[in-house]
């Protein structure tokens, strides 16, 4: 049963959804100083030593293929013509990632409206371009996301294409598109685990009249080209990205349940990346228009630290169960089931894997799936002839979607008011552009940096031009050769050093160890300037080290 409420709206939803997605995006965008995972992809653009895991030699010249034994240089490749042609900037790193997303809700809806009908994928798209979870690990692409989030959608679709068109070059495409997730992370596994699991179970006829030898070759094929890179990786390296990846431990299981009703709910970014609304500090005042605007939304509506979205999921499947005993509907009984096996599959691997699946960027590749349930549920259950009377279920559905919306809207407000007034927190910082100025504007052969979180944002805001150097524990450790403690002398002697104040140091202890290596040789440390950020909390300190006899003087 198609779910439609009458109306010519075919064009609408795919045009003014992914609009107000991008509209959001670009709201947040400049509020978040370039994170360190971000610009990860950026490094082999810029030829950082040892900034992959594998290479190939192709037409003389080595192209990157695997940034880390789980992640490919996909985006690498994406960014290249940018980064190598436009000053790189915030916008240019993020504005694409927002194109991507806005493209992702886009074959969402299209999806949605062939599968379930134009009110499906009105709820559904709705529902996904106001979700505070989709829209920030998108604009903010540290997971990174937004491709996984574009390629695992553009294989559904291609693949949905073949299944009710017959059109076998949408089911290579389809694979291929799946290959090239597998290629970007092959984290991609868990959902897609999950979809051919979920596929089997829910479409088993289906998926019979469609499985003859020259199909399964068509979308084998497809899927090992583009993911050809990382088996290539894994055929010359004993499987190293399942070596290292393959740790289980269920005594998680409890922290993963409760990351992912944090992460559905809109919570799970206060105190990690953004202040949370009952945090004491100064604010700035609102600069923008924009800026008031959002303090006025929230002194009418209040603090809104969460959406409601999961007392909505109760009720959703308090629908799907209804559904399951009324006549007429079996496709939406086939798609609710559908999104449950694939979002149950692809949430316990991940929930079972060591240190996977407490954070948003893991916990994100199970969407747009429980969007897609939600439209579904919502939509259909307004069809049932109870509350068909009168349009009463019409009505019902717009006031439910009015109501979702408007409380993902209301939590993003309450993230951009927090972002413009209090600023990111740890290694979202903005003061990494007033950091990236200072030290473009200093003269020195380098520049060493002694904490995660700074080198490849300064390495991508400078266009690659600073000289940056990373020393690890084996700083003037006992042992080392007498070329390595001239070497580590001479970064003492010679060199600017950048670092964290000690309430934003991401290495717990990495200051007191770093002087006290330097004081056994001789040096002490000696501030040139602390980096604020915009409401003036010092994050960043330039500094170096002199002889202890010149610091005495």
């Amino acid at each position: 049963m198609r779910a439609s409420l009458g109306f010519n709206l075919r064009w609408w939803p795919a045009l003014l959804v992914p609009l107000v997605f991008f509209g959001l995006g670009l709201a947040v965008l400049p509020q978040v100083g370039l994170q360190q995972d971000e610009v990860l992809f950026a490094r082999p653009v810029f030829n950082v030593p040892s900034s992959t895991v594998f290479d190939a030699q192709i037409f003389h010249r080595q192209v990157p293929l695997m940034l880390m034994p789980y992640l490919g240089t996909l985006k690498t490749w994406a960014y290249f013509p940018i980064l190598t042609s436009i000053r790189p900037s915030t916008l240019t790193v993020r504005l694409p990632a927002l194109i991507i997303g806005s493209l992702t809700v886009w074959i969402f809806i299209w999806l949605l409206e062939r599968t379930g009908g134009r009110t499906v994928a009105w709820v559904g798209g709705l529902l996904l371009a106001t979700d505070t979870m989709f829209l920030l690990t998108t604009v903010i692409d540290w997971g990174p996301v937004a491709l996984q989030h574009l390629l695992s959608l553009a294989g559904l679709a291609l693949v949905f294409k073949f299944a009710s068109e017959g059109s076998r070059v949408a089911l290579w495409f389809g694979f291929f598109s799946f290959g090239l997730a597998l290629w970007d992370k092959a984290l991609f596994l868990w959902l897609f685990s999950g979809l051919i699991l979920a596929t089997i179970v829910v479409f088993p006829r289906e998926l019979w009249s469609r499985c003859s030898l020259g199909n399964f070759g068509l979308a084998a094929s497809g899927l090992c080209l583009g993911a050809l890179p990382l088996v290539a990786y894994n055929a010359t390296s004993n499987l190293a990205t399942f070596r290292g990846n393959a740790s289980f431990d269920l005594a998680q299981l409890p922290l993963r349940l409760h990351s992912l009703r944090i992460a559905w709910d809109g919570r799970i970014f206060w105190d990690s990346m953004i202040h949370a609304p009952w945090a004491p500090g100064a604010p700035r005042e609102a600069g923008t228009a924009l800026e008031r605007m959002s303090a006025v939304v929230r002194s009418l509506a209040g603090v809104h630290d969460h959406n409601e979205l999961e007392p909505a999921l109760w009720v959703a499947l308090a629908l799907a169960f209804g559904l399951c005993f009324a006549p007429g509907f079996t496709r939406a009984r086939k798609t609710l089931l559908f999104c449950l096996i694939a979002s149950a599959v692809a949430w316990i691997q991940m929930a079972i894997t060591k240190d996977a699946g407490a954070g948003a960027h893991h916990i994100v590749l199970l969407w747009p799936l429980p969007q897609w349930f939600l439209a579904v549920a919502f939509a259909e259950a307004s069809l049932w002839k109870p509350l068909a009377w009168h349009r009463a279920g019409a009505l019902a559905l717009a006031a439910a979607m009015v109501f979702l919306a408007g409380e993902n809207l209301l939590l993003i407000n309450e993230y951009f008011y927090q972002l413009t007034h209090y600023g990111a927190l740890r290694s979202w910082s903005d003061a990494i552009y007033q950091l990236s100025g200072e030290v473009g504007r200093m003269q020195s052969a380098r520049f060493v940096v002694d904490d995660w979180g700074i080198d490849n944002p300064l390495l991508v805001l400078s266009d690659g031009h600073l000289p940056l150097v990373l020393p690890d524990d084996s700083l003037l450790a006992p042992g080392i050769t007498e070329a390595a403690r001239a070497w580590d002398a001479a970064r003492l002697a010679d060199d600017v050093w950048i670092g964290h104040t000690p309430e934003y140091q991401q290495i717990a202890g990495v200051n007191e160890r770093i002087v006290q290596a330097a004081r056994s040789a001789g040096f002490e440390k000696q501030i040139i300037k602390t980096v604020p950020d915009r409401n003036g909390r010092p994050v960043f300190e330039i500094f170096r080290f002199v002889r202890a006899a010149v610091s005495a003087l």
